[in-house]
């Protein structure tokens, strides 16, 4: 018998309008299900009911996690929007190496949290597809070249690491004067998101705020082309103390 080839689901991530929802330990669904339509009749081979296909649903996805006040383009961007009846373009976004997600459109069903006194303060949601959910089993090719300046010095970013497209997370330090950088992100054909906003290929991008001296701001970057699975990326800027 041949060697599975089960893969482990850790990190799994959800997209929500292009955020990383944050400190997420379960993912489940969508549940997709078809309804069926009883077409049973006198003439029924054998007494047997008969039935057809009827309207395909979506259904829903379930999360699980930490509580994070804290992120506020991700949970609490998913709770306003729930309260707002905003519908979202989200992915289910499977490990890199294994290069699939889901795609989907989903408007925010349900938000708990929960404060039990020998645990963790935690979260729980759900979300409603509308519409089709879309497997994706291709990977997108990913960048090419990622490159950015600082405020302070208007220089340019030196990362640690080599820009490749398999490489997925960067990591640079500014000037603790510095609380702004522009990335200028290079896929062609493809559609880029740094940390939620479009950008065009190969042209440098907006200001991307900073934290506070002596903190850590992860910056996530999607590319993704038509009908493919998306590359995320991390870059971990370093901001020292002053």
């Amino acid at each position: 018998m041949a060697a599975s080839t089960a893969v482990q689901a850790f990190g799994t991530f959800l997209i929500w309008n292009y955020h990383k929802i944050l400190e997420l330990s379960s993912i489940s669904g969508p549940s997709q299900s078809m309804d069926t339509i009883d077409v049973t009749s006198h003439d029924s081979d054998d007494a047997f009911r008969e039935y057809i296909g009827g309207i395909l649903v979506g259904g829903e996805v379930a999360i699980e996690g930490n509580l994070i006040t804290g992120d506020s383009n991700g949970q609490i961007a998913f709770h306003t929007d729930l309260q707002a009846k905003t519908k979202r373009n989200c992915f289910i976004v499977l490990p890199m190496a294994v290069g699939a997600s889901l795609s989907l459109a989903a408007f925010g069903k349900g938000f708990d949290a929960s404060f039990p006194y020998e645990d963790k303060v935690g979260m729980s949601g759900s979300l409603q597809v509308s519409g089709k959910p879309t497997l994706l089993t291709t990977q997108a090719t990913g960048i090419s070249a990622l490159s950015g300046i600082e405020e302070n010095e208007s220089a340019a970013l030196s990362f640690a690491e080599e820009v490749a497209a398999s490489t997925y997370a960067y990591t640079c330090t500014v000037n603790t004067a510095s609380t702004w950088v522009k990335l200028t992100v290079t896929a062609a054909s493809h559609t880029i998101y740094v940390q939620g906003t479009a950008q065009t290929t190969a042209v440098q991008g907006d200001e991307v705020t900073l934290g506070a001296a002596g903190t850590d701001t992860d910056i996530l970057i999607i590319v993704y082309e038509t009908s493919t699975s998306p590359r995320l990326y991390t870059l971990t800027v370093t901001r020292p103390a002053a």
